[in-house]
């Protein structure tokens, strides 16, 4: 299978979760106890998934060199949720902290040149512009607050910094992943790895509310489901996400088809969540439609 179809496909994979997740966080349930039930549940996935080949895997001569990789993505996944959840929380306006963390498409598409030898193109990378370009204009609402109007972008505002926190996590954590691929490792095994890491920090996170969460009897009948629908989504995302960077001729057009998740959630909030939809929208649909074509002509 071609290359832009495991990004697209992944990039489906993610509206499902994030429309599950959108539910949940609808419904009053916290954003760390989603996402401590939803790592743990994939963690199950992917521990089955690897199963049959742990032997293989810990016995490879290049068994350090991946769990060195594995590790460094898993370390930056970590800070890059905790620092991108902060941020949608702190910013005046969601689509502002969103619009600077999918600036990871950039120096992703930029630094794998010279990290893996990737192919770089004028018209791959005006692609990648026009899809990031898109998002911006997909995720920001004009119809802001007096307070939002009059907020500026500084490098001292916590969420703006926490963003770019999060944009810098994620760009590390695709070179991390890139690597364990060109070691010979598959997606599962990288994945384990990766979520592992995440379960801890989170578990740490949860510690005093986890009984709390567990009280809640007539809430868990409606949150175990949907959180257990929105694991599946997150598993099978993240290992076509995998497959696709290890394929695609630069991590960064992966990365750029696969945020396009932003659009599709767009588009279905319209009628789900009773979303506005004006020609900004129009205008960043397009956009990020003419990028995809782009990038895989």
């Amino acid at each position: 299978m071609r290359w832009y179809l495991y990004s697209l496909l992944t990039s489906l994979s993610f509206v499902g979760m994030v429309l599950c997740v959108r539910g949940l966080t609808n419904r009053g349930f916290a954003p760390k106890q989603i996402l401590f039930f939803l790592i743990g549940f994939a963690l199950l996935g992917f521990i089955g998934a690897t199963a049959p080949s742990i032997q293989a895997v810990l016995k490879s001569d290049r068994f350090l060199g991946f769990l060195a990789a594995a590790s460094f993505a898993g370390v930056f996944a970590t800070i890059g949720h905790l620092a991108d959840f902060e941020a949608i929380k702190r910013a005046p306006n969601p689509g502002f902290s969103i619009s600077i963390r999918n600036c990871n498409i950039l120096p992703v598409t930029i630094l794998s040149v010279f990290l893996f030898g990737s192919s770089l193109g004028v018209l791959k990378v005006l692609a990648a512009l026009l899809i990031l370009g898109g998002i911006i204009a997909l995720v920001l609402d004009r119809r802001a607050s007096s307070v939002q109007e009059q907020t500026t972008l500084h490098f001292w505002d916590s969420w703006v910094t926490l963003s770019m926190i999060a944009s810098i996590s994620f760009a590390f954590m695709v070179f991390g992943m890139k690597q364990a691929t060109r070691l010979g490792f598959s997606p599962p095994e990288i994945m384990v790895i990766n979520y592992i890491i995440n379960f801890i920090v989170f578990a740490i996170l949860c510690r005093k509310d986890l009984k709390g969460y567990l009280r809640d009897r007539s809430g868990l009948r409606f949150f175990l489901p949907v959180v257990f629908a929105a694991s599946l989504f997150a598993f099978v995302g993240n290992l076509l996400s995998v497959k696709g960077l290890e394929l695609a001729p630069n991590p960064g057009y992966h990365e750029a088809i696969k945020n396009t998740n932003v659009l599709f959630v767009t588009l279905l909030a319209v009628p789900m969540f009773s979303a506005n939809f004006d020609r900004q929208k129009v205008l960043g649909v397009v956009s990020v439609v003419a990028g995809i074509v782009l990038l895989v002509i």
